[in-house]
């Protein structure tokens, strides 16, 4: 397994222990960074108003807390804005300006949005604030001289970064100003170490779903070990409330903390995540937790309405027969487009488009598949003006558009995944790692293969092939009863609990609900070990599978 994923000898000690010594660049291979820096650095000094606008999600909310944070070493008091995802949109609008404005901001920072927001921009010199944007959207326009960007993904910077998400940038600037300010003897009471707020990092590194090589793999390796500490109050709170009682791991950003911190910006208030990450008091912590909590749950149950019906309009005009999914309704709830997106993506292994009515434009979220680039896409949607606004990076975007330009987008969006030659033609088969018995799972066995994690896209979980094994007391659970849970066991009499997640949803959870008292099954997933009200036992979540003993 670990011979698939490392191709140097030498750099296997590097890949087990992935750590921020070897794999942090010099800052200054970013473009405008130490111009950046220079800029806040003269703004802490003479005490000028800054305020720092970030996206909704949790890489723009952890973004804006790791710099709020920081600065508050210096005794800064920032001020932070986050548009609303339902009235406001993504990224800044000249409604936020103003109201920045009138906070007597003369230095704005904008994080993990602005990069293609040129008309604010200039809106924002107008107002006489300078700005600095760090952000990690593609963007192959020019920019205007008096703005200050920070982007491994525009046409000016060739540091090679274009991977990192927007916190894991806005921490290489903090290092980079802590070493600024050290050098300049302007310190703090203080002195700040910035490693505890990796935590933050590996959060957003897994929740944007950004490749984990390289540096993005030490983010999350070392940010899991600052997790352990539970320093932050905000997430400590929500793993308590949660009765999430083990070591986090990746699996547990991206589906525990990540959905409850989001929850906020897509169907309640867009700040309630940011006050919780940035809360250092118990009680405001566990109210803020509360609200989330209630608002995930209703999340849960809009995501679902909006699931089934995407479903059915995909299966009553036949889509699913195109290369790509684009999906559109006028009444969809806005803030859970994205996770749908994901979930139909999952479904049929295609690029997915889908859009909601907000007043007279149509906007919504994409996720894609690897080798098509959505972001790249609604670039290229913008510039021929079928959209009105979009933006995104390699698997995931979003956009607003015009009804009139609905079918022609449509059309647009089915020829570039047909005619992309880069589309990855592994797609649609399963790789496997290894062909295992049933009795070959033991702790030895898991505590190697978690050393190869931690795991996402760029180093994906190792599947493992089970052979003619025997499905034993299926059934429905969750709140939505579509997970499939079961017990597997073979010619080695060992019993396995597994799992089929939206096991309902598709052709192999129907087939085992309906005929597995009589069949063997192969079966293709990834082994982990798990715990339920403190009970640990080892389980398979299962991806593929078929009917009968022998598939190779």
């Amino acid at each position: 397994i670990l011979a698939q994923r490392v191709n140097d000898i030498n750099e296997i000690k590097n890949f087990l222990k992935p750590n921020l010594d070897y794999y942090l660049p010099d800052p200054t291979i970013f473009n405008d960074l130490k111009k950046a820096a220079d800029r806040v650095f003269k703004a802490v000094k003479e005490k000028e108003k800054i305020t720092i606008l970030g996206d909704y999600d949790v890489d723009g909310l952890s973004s804006i807390v790791l710099l709020r944070k920081f600065l508050s070493f210096f005794d800064v008091d920032t001020y932070s804005y986050i548009p609303d995802r339902i009235t406001e949109g993504y990224g800044p609008n000249f409604k936020a300006i103003d109201k920045i404005k009138a906070q007597k901001t003369s230095l704005l920072i904008m994080v993990d949005c602005g990069t293609n927001s040129h008309e604010v921009i200039s809106y924002v010199k107008k107002n006489k604030m300078d700005l600095i944007i760090i952000d990690h959207h593609k963007s192959f326009e020019k920019h205007i001289n008096y703005l200050t960007l920070v982007n491994p993904n525009s046409i000016f910077d060739n540091s090679g970064y274009g991977f990192l998400c927007s916190t894991g940038l806005t921490f290489i600037f903090i290092s980079y100003l802590q070493k600024l300010f050290k050098l300049k003897n302007f310190l703090s009471k203080k002195t700040p170490d910035i490693n505890i707020f990796l935590d933050l990092v590996a959060l957003a590194t897994v929740c944007d779903v950004v490749p984990l090589i390289d540096l993005n793999r030490a983010f999350v390796f070392q940010g899991l070990k600052i997790f352990s500490k539970r320093q932050n109050i905000g997430l400590k709170i929500l793993a308590d409330e949660g009765q999430l009682n083990k070591k986090p791991d990746e699996e547990d950003l991206g589906f525990f903390f990540g959905p409850r911190i989001n929850a906020g910006g897509r169907v309640g208030k867009s700040n309630i995540g940011e006050k919780l990450l940035i809360s250092e008091n118990e009680n405001e912590a566990e109210l803020l937790t509360n609200q989330l909590n209630t608002l995930n749950y209703q999340r849960k149950l809009i995501e679902e309405k909006v699931y089934n019906e995407s479903i059915e309009q995909i299966i009553k005009n036949k889509k699913f027969k195109n290369h790509s999914l684009f999906i559109f309704n006028t009444n969809w709830h806005e803030g859970v487009l994205g996770i749908v997106a994901s979930r139909i993506k999952e479904k049929y292994k295609k690029p997915v488009i889908i859009l909601t009515k907000n007043k007279n434009i149509y906007k919504g979220s994409g996720r894609s598949i690897l080798g098509i680039d959505i972001g790249l896409l609604i670039l290229q949607a913008k510039k021929k003006q079928i959209i009105v606004n979009g933006g995104g990076h390699q698997m995931a975007a979003g956009l607003s558009i015009r009804h009139n330009n609905l079918k022609i987008f449509e059309v647009f969006f089915e020829d570039f995944v047909k005619n992309n030659k880069n589309i990855n033609s592994n797609e649609k088969n399963l790789i496997i790692d290894e062909t295992l018995s049933l009795g070959a799972l033991n702790d030895d066995l898991i505590e190697n293969i978690n050393k190869i994690g931690p795991y996402g896209l760029g180093n994906p979980k190792p599947k493992f092939l089970f052979h003619n094994v025997k499905v034993i007391k299926p059934k429905l659970i969750g709140e939505t009863k579509k997970h499939l849970s079961f017990f597997v066991t073979d010619e080695t009499n060992k019993t396995i609990k597994s799992i089929i997640f939206n096991g309902l949803d598709n052709e192999l959870g129907t087939t085992i609900l309906s005929c597995y008292k009589k069949n063997f099954f192969s079966f293709i997933g990834f082994i982990k070990k798990s715990m339920w009200k403190n009970k640990i036992y080892f389980e398979i979540i299962i991806e593929d599978g078929v009917l009968g003993k022998v598939i190779i």
